[in-house]
């Protein structure tokens, strides 16, 4: 059974701005599983 860790991240800016928010998280093994105005739900695989 897969177990994750889950991240809320606000992200207030234009979309140039959240683009590379979300590439850093990206990088670091984060997957964005849903958005809701400015905020922003990644979670990861545990290790």
């Amino acid at each position: 059974m897969n177990r994750f860790e889950y991240k809320c991240i606000f992200i207030w800016g234009g979309g140039e701005k959240t683009s590379r928010v979300l590439n850093e998280y990206g990088r670091e093994g984060w997957e964005l599983v849903c958005t809701y105005w400015c905020w922003h739900y990644m979670k990861r695989p545990l290790e």
